[in-house]
């Protein structure tokens, strides 16, 4: 009988010892999995926040090359940033950031109709101004334009800043 006892104190033994290891596996198995779902969570909140600066900062080079009268250079960075606005962005940004996209071309069109001629001459810019004025008639629809635009991206980077947030 004792030896009964002895061999039935060894098997409890093991038993614990091999549900011991058990619990300890299966916990730092969630644990690991929580870690690496808090990595996943920061680094693509990360990659959000770089795709949203980079939409404002575009925008606003966009601006700034249209109201200067430049060559528009970012058509290839807009085609970037546009993939990954699909890929990244919830649907009401999307929806926000493409119909600031669509004032931006149309009020840029309107801008350059309302602006006064200009020619380049070796180092210098001359700009050409008539009377009557031909611009006169696309001044007016540029400025409602350029506004509605405003209110737009206005709109766009509100939404982002609480998209952030979450």
């Amino acid at each position: 009988m004792k030896d009964y006892v002895s061999v039935i104190a060894a098997v409890i033994s093991g038993l614990s010892a091999i549900i011991c290891a058990f619990i300890a596996w299966r916990l730092k198995e969630a644990s690991d999995d929580k870690r690496e779902a808090a990595n996943s969570l920061k680094e693509r909140h990360a990659e959000t926040k770089l795709l949203y600066e980079t939409t404002f900062l575009l925008f606003e080079r966009a601006i700034r090359e249209i109201v200067s009268r430049e060559p528009f250079t970012l058509a290839d960075e807009f085609c970037q940033n546009n993939a990954r606005m699909h890929l990244l962005a919830p649907e009401h940004i999307i929806e926000k950031y493409s119909e600031s996209a669509s004032l931006l071309e149309s009020w840029s069109t309107l801008h350059a109709k309302a602006s006064p001629r200009q020619w380049k001459i070796e180092n210098a810019t001359v700009t050409i101004f008539q009377a009557p004025d031909p611009t006169i008639q696309y001044k007016e629809p540029a400025k409602i334009e350029h506004d509605k635009f405003q209110t737009t991206l206005q709109e766009l980077i509100t939404l982002m800043r609480t998209e952030l947030k979450h």
